[in-house]
């Protein structure tokens, strides 16, 4: 060791890998995403990844960029990793294909995916119904949906077919008025709230679909001098720490994503002779009741 500190040796790990014909390299590919879970995750992979002696080689990707993203995962194949998690990011068919024929294993984290591909994360349509039927619990009937658009974006629609469900369940009637359809930012929130204060007793509550939107909401309302939650009540999606950094704190329902990035790294571990078997791991959820319902 001394004398390849002292020439400046440092040991090829591609090549002793190729050498061993064992690769212990995973990629982790995330989006420049306006919700802030994707770090909650990406830490627990790098714990787990650490404590299995696996290297992470972490890369960013644009939204709305599918060749810089197959340009991402080529690098990949290139480096010899065994797997490639997606967080925030939904891989194309083509994307996918590609690492089956190169035996990588492609898995999704923190999303549901309408691909055939392997998967941790939250049962959506249930976050969906459970956000909605907490409300109807709480008395409010006219329950706005705010965030992405519910027909192009795959967990937004999971989301909304379980709160229009939730609805359906309690004999009440959906609006087209109530849905806002946008993004997943804080921005977006601040929108949200004006085109809900615009219209007189459009809704009693509202589910903002990330915590960055259920904050613009909150501060929008403020700014309206809306009362939450007497006037409308607010219930999140993700349940970061943000919930409990506004004032009033955000009820929220908290995805549990420690355990999705624990849970991805075994099922990294437990497919890597099995790349192309398809396995689905759902994480449970809960409902954390604080002050704006």
């Amino acid at each position: 060791m001394k004398i390849a500190d002292d020439i400046g040796y440092f040991k090829d790990r591609s090549a002793a890998d190729l050498a061993s014909r064992h690769n212990n390299t995973i990629g982790v590919i995330y989006t420049d995403f306006e919700t802030n879970f994707n770090d909650l995750i990406i830490r627990q992979i790098m714990t787990a990844a650490k404590q299995h002696q696996l290297d992470v080689i972490l890369m960013i990707a644009q939204q709305n960029d599918p060749a810089g993203l197959t340009k991402i995962v080529r690098g990949m194949i290139e480096r010899r990793v065994f797997a490639v998690q997606f967080i925030s990011t939904h891989p194309s068919f083509q994307i996918i294909n590609m690492l089956n024929r190169a035996n990588i294993f492609p898995q999704v984290i923190g999303d549901a995916t309408n691909h055939q591909v392997s998967s941790v994360s939250s049962d959506d349509t249930q976050i969906g119904y459970q956000a909605t039927r907490y409300l109807i619990q709480k008395g409010r009937r006219r329950i706005g949906f705010a965030g992405p658009n519910v027909h192009q974006d795959y967990v937004p629609r999971l989301r909304f077919a379980g709160y229009r469900q939730a609805l359906a369940d309690s004999g009440l009637s959906f609006s087209p008025d109530w849905l806002y359809e946008e993004n997943y930012s804080y921005q977006a929130g601040i929108r949200a709230a004006k085109y809900y204060q615009q219209q007189i007793r459009l809704v009693d509550a509202v589910i903002g679909i990330s915590d960055e939107v259920s904050w613009g909401l909150l501060n929008g309302f403020y700014d309206a001098q809306v009362d939450v939650p007497n006037d409308v009540a607010l219930i999140s999606i993700d349940g970061t720490e943000l919930c409990q950094q506004t004032r009033p704190k955000l009820t929220s329902v908290t995805q549990d994503f420690v355990t999705m990035g624990e849970k991805a790294i075994d099922q990294v571990i437990n497919q890597r002779d099995q790349p192309h078997q398809i396995t689905t791991t759902t994480v449970a959820f809960r409902i954390d009741p604080r002050e704006t319902t």
